[in-house]
């Protein structure tokens, strides 16, 4: 499934855990190129499943229910839960007893239509429904052709005091795998202005390791960059309140995303034409 002609993930370590700002990894052709194609003409039928995740920080559509997808798409979401592929993680990260989320809690396909964003942002450190899971590494994968710096799609990793950061481009076959610490800032805050009739299309899958004992609840934490204006910043403050709110009563099994989806759905009922 996996590109034979790229390196061994333990042949990325070095470079793995010496990069700016954290450690990360950038592998282009990550996939078979003819998985890769079938994968993406998967994902375009799919996009119409994903449902919206809007709030004041981010704008976005998601699918994370693995049955809703298409075979081979399947298969790849099966083959990065597996030991066989947790094994290369470890080698690479250092990082051992990964375990996997084969509910894609937060994660699965990604679409960012025109106008929509991701603010910076270090994401939740602890898995929202298993208390003792702790989050180690974030591994993303793009299906996107034809981008280019105009479009404000790149991810972009900043440095903990958010002075500095790099940015790449989310182009098709391009994989990131990152550390997710609590100064791992990332995000794309830029409206999307796609090409036409396109949309951002990436794969996100988190990785985790269990602490064998109830972790605090730590949501996503979204961070406002220099120059932003003093209503942005209040408004940013409020959704990160409402986002804690939303995380304590869906660990607590209050509310779940469907619960959310219909609310979102009934504010929102254009946006997904």
């Amino acid at each position: 499934m996996l590109n034979p002609n790229n390196k061994k993930f333990k042949d990325f370590k070095n470079e793995y855990l010496n990069n700016k700002f954290f450690p990360h990894i950038v592998i282009d052709n990550f996939l078979n190129e003819n998985i890769s194609e079938k994968i993406k003409k998967e994902i375009i039928d799919s996009v119409k499943k994903t449902k919206p995740y809007f709030m004041y920080n981010v704008k976005k559509f998601a699918l994370n229910k693995i049955d809703e997808f298409g075979e081979q798409t399947i298969k790849l979401l099966n083959y990065l839960n597996s030991q066989e592929f947790i094994n290369k993680l470890e080698d690479l990260t250092g990082i051992k007893n990964i375990i996997s989320d084969s509910r894609l809690e937060g994660g699965g396909l990604h679409v960012v239509k025109k106008d929509g964003y991701l603010n910076i942002h270090a994401d939740f450190q602890s898995h929202i429904i298993n208390k003792t899971w702790s989050r180690k590494i974030n591994l993303l994968i793009y299906f996107n052709d034809g981008w280019t710096e105009n479009n404000n799609g790149n991810l972009e990793l900043w440095n903990s005091n958010l002075s500095e950061k790099v940015s790449y481009l989310p182009k098709f076959n391009r994989t990131v795998i990152f550390f997710t610490g609590k100064k791992s800032f990332h995000g794309h805050p830029h409206p999307l202005s796609p090409p036409e009739n396109e949309v951002r299309k990436s794969i996100a899958i988190y990785y985790y390791v269990d602490m064998k004992k109830p972790l605090q609840l730590e949501e996503t934490n979204f961070q406002a960059l220099e120059g932003y204006g003093f209503f942005k910043k209040q408004f940013m403050k409020l959704d990160q309140i409402l986002l804690r709110i939303f995380s304590y009563l869906k660990r607590r099994k209050i509310i779940n995303d469907d619960s959310y989806t219909s609310l979102i759905n009934f504010f929102t009922k254009d946006k997904k034409k």
